[in-house]
């Protein structure tokens, strides 16, 4: 495994947001220089939490920036992160 590069390690929660807000916040939060992104959301159902983390390794990968999902090994697995 190489090594990860977590000198800005960014954690995300949706709460609040439109999804559309939540996206863009990410994205700023890459060109602001994340080398690392964590998609923590507690309030999800399962079937949302793997739509929003698609779409957030979407975005990451753009980026060449890694994605963990947190504490969901089967929303990770069906992400694609």
């Amino acid at each position: 495994m190489k090594n990860l590069d977590t000198t800005l390690y960014f954690i995300t929660d949706s709460t609040g947001f439109t999804e559309e807000e939540f996206l863009r916040r990410v994205e700023e939060a890459l060109k602001g220089g994340a080398t690392i992104i964590q998609l923590r959301e507690k309030e999800k159902t399962t079937r949302e939490y793997v739509e929003l983390a698609e779409k957030v390794h979407n975005i990451t990968k753009r980026y060449n920036v890694p994605l963990i999902i947190d504490d969901r090994v089967d929303v990770a697995i069906a992400s694609g992160a």
